[in-house]
């Protein structure tokens, strides 16, 4: 948004410039500063990159239209999640207690051929526990949302360094006489509270638990790494218990594809439908600008140009 109508110009300007302007020399203890005012805080950065600055707005609020609201919560889906191992039994009808053979990267892409890990050995291998694929317990909430912008009139007194600087659209201020009035010459008077911060946060977002969705997927056993001998296909296995089937005789266990056959993603609803405004913005004292007001600044700007 365009800044309130400001105007920059030099010290040595105002106070040469005009001779039949009465504009006194403001005092040595006035401190002069560059005043910034804008309805955004997107301050500008002081003349000569000055970092002692003194920040302040005005009438600030929050946008009407937002209510003291952050935003409207979400909830992402509760993925459906491939199973990442079997349990290889020496003995039948999986009667021992096994060892969990791990598919390296089946989730990258679903599907494609990975070895197994560790390879278990024909002698080793007569019956297999395959483990359903599994739905996420919950679901994401909105990442954290951030509260709405200010609105109102904000303020960034820099340092006055004796030079123009035509980036920075400033008013040349001194302080108020000891009875608050402006002196002539500075008699555009503002006033605003010093900045703190802006304290505020945003309730965080929360969902219940999923809700539908279905997970179903097909599993292939391979003697080779190479996933072209097939052993077993077990197909259509859905959210249950872990399954044992029986492996052919005397042949290893050293590739598997994984791929859904069902891929249904659960649903959550948020338990708070709204994101809210929480905490304030923490202010300080009032301070009192006397600025150098526009119809001296336009004589000015007007003897420049003759």
């Amino acid at each position: 948004m365009r800044s309130t109508s400001c105007f920059a110009f030099s010290m040595a300007a105002l106070l040469g410039c005009g001779e039949d302007l009465e504009i006194p020399r403001p005092r040595t203890d006035d401190n002069p500063v560059l005043l910034w005012i804008g309805d955004t805080p997107d301050f500008p950065i002081c003349p000569g990159g000055r970092l002692d600055y003194w920040e302040g707005w005005a009438d600030v609020r929050m946008d009407p239209q937002y209510q003291n609201e952050c935003g409207t919560c979400a909830c992402s889906p509760a993925a459906c999640v491939l199973p990442d191992s079997v349990g290889a039994h020496e003995a039948p009808l999986c009667a021992d207690e096994g060892v969990k053979v791990h598919f390296a990267g089946t989730a990258d892409p679903p599907g494609h051929c990975v070895r197994t890990s560790p390879l278990v050995p024909g002698d080793a291998f007569a019956s297999v526990t395959i483990k359903p694929p599994t739905m996420a317990p919950s679901c994401d909430p909105s990442k954290q949302l951030t509260p709405p912008p200010l609105s109102g009139r904000f303020a960034r007194a820099c340092p006055w360094t004796g030079e123009y600087v035509a980036s920075f659209d400033g008013l040349v201020c001194i302080a108020p006489e000891s009875d608050g009035s402006c002196r002539p010459g500075f008699s555009a008077r503002f006033e605003f509270q010093e900045k703190i911060r802006d304290a505020r946060t945003c309730t965080p977002c929360e969902c219940g638990a999923p809700v539908g969705g279905s997970c179903v997927a097909d599993v292939m056993l391979f003697s080779d790494a190479s996933c072209s001998d097939m052993l077993i296909s077990i197909n259509g296995i859905g959210a249950e218990e872990e399954i044992c089937y029986g492996a052919p005789a005397d042949s290893p266990l050293a590739g598997v594809r994984v791929v859904f056959a069902r891929d249904e993603p659960g649903t959550c609803t948020p338990t708070t439908t709204v994101s809210l405004v929480d905490g304030t913005i923490e202010s300080s004292e009032t301070r009192t600008f006397c600025c150098s007001s526009a119809d001296v600044v336009e004589v000015i700007h007007g003897n420049a140009d003759d």
